[in-house]
């Protein structure tokens, strides 16, 4: 799939797309089947499906004391996209002078201008522009105006409720990961590269790949059984979600014991999915006593290991 990040990269070669236009985070259920009614869509057009996606998240912009907590990376976000169809991910920077736009404004110079769109998808509640002033009305009259069909996807329901990424979000942050791995059509995860830590899981003879959590959704504080992919593999792992009490930590992170030798990971990319809480972080009395409480923890998650397949069958 082909990225595009911005104006200054967009090649006459990638216009006439039929597109979705959206932030797209997570990637759950609900986009899924957004993205094969855009594939469909492009298929009949014999276009190219692209995903019309913005970064930060507005809300960042707009009001940073409400900003969500982002369920999917980029990385993430533009794997996924892939996954189900969509051939490029046209990536705009949101910043004050986007969000000033007018609504016609933005549809005239964006989707007609730049892209020259070919269709135009967007979900049932999609507002854009200054103020959301912009609607599916309004998408339809640039539309007719300029010879691309305008469609609005319904919602996708799931137990009676539409799929939405604040719905994923509520579930992962109340710890209920197989109602969050159901929204999501996968298991939850979290990816970055593998930074410093303190280095004391190593002395205790159980080195850690260190994540930031930093603007990430993550499931509440605690120890997990785990699975880490590392260079398109998925391993066994033991994984904690915490500030490490024991040593007098303040600042969450996650902190992933790998049961498989897999080399020198400092500065790497890595995934992290989570299958089943094993317990509440917590003080120890020592190094000591937290080593066996580890040595427990790793001793109970391979033997689920033994009934469960790690991945799942999954190479993504």
């Amino acid at each position: 799939m082909e990225i595009i990040r911005g104006l200054h990269n967009l090649h006459p070669r990638q216009r006439g797309a039929v597109a979705a236009i959206g932030n797209f985070d997570g990637i759950h259920l609900g986009h899924q089947d957004l993205f094969r009614g855009v594939k469909e869509l492009a298929a009949r057009q014999g276009a190219p499906a692209m995903a019309i996606t913005f970064d930060p998240h507005p809300r960042h912009v707009l009001d940073p004391a409400s900003s969500p907590s982002r369920i999917t990376g980029l990385r993430g976000k533009a794997r996924w996209m892939a996954h189900y169809g969509i051939d490029a991910m046209f990536l705009l920077h949101f910043d004050h002078h986007l969000a000033a736009m007018e609504a016609a404004d933005f549809a005239g110079e964006y989707l007609v201008g730049h892209l020259g769109l070919a269709g135009l998808v967007v979900g049932f509640n999609f507002r854009f522009g200054a103020r959301g002033a912009g609607d599916i009305a309004l998408l339809r009259e640039v539309g007719r105006r300029n010879g691309f069909p305008v469609w609005e996807h319904p919602p996708f329901f799931h137990q009676g409720d539409p799929v939405s990424s604040t719905r994923v979000r509520e579930t992962v942050l109340s710890g209920d990961l197989l109602q969050a791995e159901a929204l999501l059509g996968r298991p939850f995860e979290i990816e970055g590269k593998v930074g410093h830590g303190a280095g004391r899981g190593g002395r205790l003879g159980c080195p850690t790949a260190n994540l930031s959590l930093a603007g990430f959704l993550h499931p509440p504080r605690g120890v997990y059984i785990s699975e880490a992919w590392v260079d398109g593999v998925w391993y066994p792992a033991v994984s904690n979600i915490g500030c490490n009490p024991t040593f007098g930590g303040e600042h969450p992170r996650l902190e992933t014991h790998i049961l498989a030798e897999v080399g020198v990971l400092y500065s790497r990319g890595i995934r992290i999915r989570f299958c089943k809480w094993l317990r509440d972080e917590r003080p120890f009395p020592d190094a000591r006593a937290l080593l066996t409480q580890i040595e427990h923890d790793i001793a109970t998650a391979r033997t689920w290991f033994e009934h469960h397949p790690v991945g799942g069958g999954d190479s993504l």
